[in-house]
């Protein structure tokens, strides 16, 4: 016998998606979900919501959900032990807000994990929790940018086709380049984003680690106050080569802006031009043929211009976010040394002191202090044996930061060896899609004119088939 949980849940998988991007999910009362048998709950424990007490139903095959070339239940063909995949949008209305939720599903053959799949549904802050998270455990690593909260499309409804669309398409690329970093992909928190109920999530994200959280800011703090003596050369090149790069990716996407207007513009003048031709075509039968398929050839040249309109790429933007992540990392890096050369600093005024102190006299230390006060001044000794004691914890802690600015240096080497590699890949993907995409419109407002060149071709034999008949005077 059906349960009244799974008729409701079947009634939501049943609903079209034709006109809207995500599937709406009303929340439900908690205690509601108490009362269901152990098997309900075995049925819910795969559909599980960032929110307690809110029901989500499995997508059906024909649903809108997946990214354009995915299947719903395939995954790359590849021997990664981990990997992860983000669709089905769906909408979940509350009474004090509304938001939209991502299924992120894993699949695994780590043997940290216990099951070798998962499917839990997180939404934005969720992922943005985990990547704040990872900032603050690994400073020192690159780690990927999310996508913008509300400059993505904004010129689209945050709940548009489009803009879910797009979002999912980003934060789908921003966990796989997380599962795939050698050390973020075996962070204790990504495994609970992964893998955790909503109830032990929304604990998990409760409980903060200020002290890391503090940690870089100070490190962030301190780079944008103190300079650096010792400069790093191989990390100033990747510094200045970031500069270099983004302004080029600004003139290449300030190039394609400038682009988009004057196709709009152009846009509006064949919208102007269609009905032109066709009033033409009704005023003049002779040319009807001729002015019909050119009014026919500036409409389809209109839908081609309009498709690229719509179909605008933002990846040029979204990629200049990647390399402020780059840059972003460098900075917490450059912080580590300030704050290592600050210590070395203060250790050699320690020692300075010292030396001072033993190559003083002792008669004027231990003499009262001025105009005969009550409190007597530090005394030599006293001051031998405080900084004898700060020169060793100084010391030790001066090792510490050379070591931990050592282990930034390697990080942070490897993982820009990483992006170079993936830095290629992409740029080369995107140019070459935007390239493809100019070639295709092109070749569609090629093949309209010729369509009516064609046409054109014809009617002209036919019309010198006229002229060249012979003429009859009238007696």
């Amino acid at each position: 016998m059906m349960t009244s949980l799974e008729a409701e849940v079947d009634s939501l998988q049943g609903r079209t998606m034709e006109d809207s991007a995500i599937l709406e999910v009303s929340s439900m009362a908690a205690g509601g979900l108490v009362k269901q048998e152990s098997r309900d709950v075995d049925f819910l424990s795969n559909y599980s919501t960032s929110v307690e007490g809110s029901v989500v139903a499995s997508p059906s095959i024909g649903s809108f959900s997946t990214l354009p070339e995915q299947e719903i239940s395939d995954f790359p063909a590849d021997a990664r032990d981990l990997q992860v995949k983000v669709d089905n949008p769906q909408k979940h209305l509350e009474t004090l807000e509304t938001f939209i939720t991502f299924r992120i599903t894993t699949r695994t053959s780590r043997p940290e994990f216990e099951a070798s799949e998962y499917i839990v549904r997180r939404r934005y802050n969720d992922f943005n929790w985990l990547r704040q998270k990872l900032v603050d455990t690994y400073p020192t690593h690159i780690i990927p940018p999310m996508p913008g909260k509300h400059t993505l499309l904004a010129q689209l409804d945050r709940y548009s086709k489009e803009f879910i669309m797009a979002r999912m398409k980003l934060l789908h690329g921003f966990l796989n380049r997380v599962v795939n970093h050698p050390i973020l992909s075996c962070d204790k928190n990504l495994y609970i984003f992964l893998t955790a109920k909503p109830a032990e999530f929304s604990i998990h994200r409760k409980t903060r680690n200020n002290v890391l959280v503090k940690m870089t800011d100070s490190l962030q703090n301190m780079a944008s106050v103190y300079t650096m003596k010792q400069r790093h050369l191989e990390l100033e090149q990747v510094r200045d080569y970031c500069v270099a790069l983004v302004d080029k990716l600004l003139t290449i996407d300030k190039i394609s802006h400038r682009i988009q207007k004057e196709r709009q513009e152009y846009l509006m003048e064949l919208h102007q031009l269609h009905p032109i031709f066709t009033l033409w075509a009704s005023s003049e039968p002779e040319l009807n043929p001729i002015l019909i398929a050119i009014a026919k050839a500036v409409e389809n040249n209109a839908v081609a211009h309009q498709n690229v309109l719509d179909s605008f790429p933002d990846e040029i933007r979204e990629y200049l976010a990647y390399i402020d992540a780059v840059r972003d990392t460098l900075v917490r890096r450059d912080a580590m040394q300030i704050e290592y050369e600050l210590t070395v600093e203060d250790l050699t005024k320690k020692r300075q002191e010292k030396d001072q102190l033993l190559g003083a006299g002792t008669s004027s230390n231990n003499l009262p202090g001025w105009g005969g006060s009550l409190w007597k001044g530090e005394s030599r000794d006293e001051k031998l044996e405080r900084v004898g004691q700060a020169i060793p914890r100084l010391g030790k802690r001066v090792e510490l930061l050379q070591d931990r600015v050592e282990c930034a240096n390697e990080n942070l080497r490897s993982d820009l060896e990483r992006w170079n590699k993936e830095k290629r890949s992409d740029l080369k993907s995107m140019l070459i899609s935007m390239a493809d995409q100019q070639i295709l419109h092109y070749q569609h407002c090629m093949d309209a004119w010729e369509e009516v060149l064609a046409g054109l071709k014809v009617d002209n034999v036919g019309l010198e088939n006229t002229l060249d008949a012979p003429l009859k005077i009238p007696a």
